[in-house]
């Protein structure tokens, strides 16, 4: 099936108002959820880097999208940026603003050191899956300052859905 856009995302609670903005019907669960409509496809991997990269591979069997997007909460080592900060971990020169990202294979507390403004589990996983013939976006939005807990799913649901005004315009 031949689609414009995919949408990856690590959890249900990030994909749910993704899955009500853009309109989609599930198309599969087994082993990942997946949910299109004619221009757009959403997998929801599960966290980390090998779920992540087994779900891309899947999905770049069935779909060939023109632009691949991960949008996901991320912990964010600057306690002045405010949670629900949006960024974009791979473009200097949108409207979005740019943060550096790092992942790691399990939540970063504040007494680790980091490196990059953002960390996540899945996003370098994300740019290495994805031909780079193929456009590729990482939307972050803070959802923490470094705590390992991962937040209440009506929490990263808010989070994503506030946010999806900004970066939905690079889906299309």
């Amino acid at each position: 099936m031949k689609i414009k856009t995919l949408i990856h995302t690590a959890l249900v609670a990030e994909a749910k108002p993704i899955v009500r903005f853009f309109a989609l019907t599930c198309s599969g669960r087994i082993p990942f959820n997946i949910y299109t409509n004619e221009d757009t496809a959403l997998i929801v991997s599960g966290i980390g880097e090998e779920k992540t990269k087994e779900a891309l591979a899947l999905t770049f069997t069935l779909f060939k999208p023109h632009v691949a997007i991960n949008v996901g909460i991320a912990g964010c080592n600057d306690k002045n940026i405010k949670i629900g900060s949006l960024f974009c971990a791979t473009h200097k020169n949108l409207s979005i603003p740019y943060a550096s990202l790092s992942s790691h294979k399990s939540g970063v507390n504040c007494d680790e050191n980091i490196n990059s403004c953002l960390v996540d589990e899945e996003g370098e996983a994300f740019l290495s899956s994805i031909p780079t013939c193929t456009k590729r976006y990482i939307f972050k939005v803070v959802s923490d300052h470094l705590d390992i807990t991962i937040p209440a799913k009506d929490k990263v649901n808010s989070l994503i859905q506030k946010t999806l005004p900004l970066w939905s315009v690079y889906a299309r």
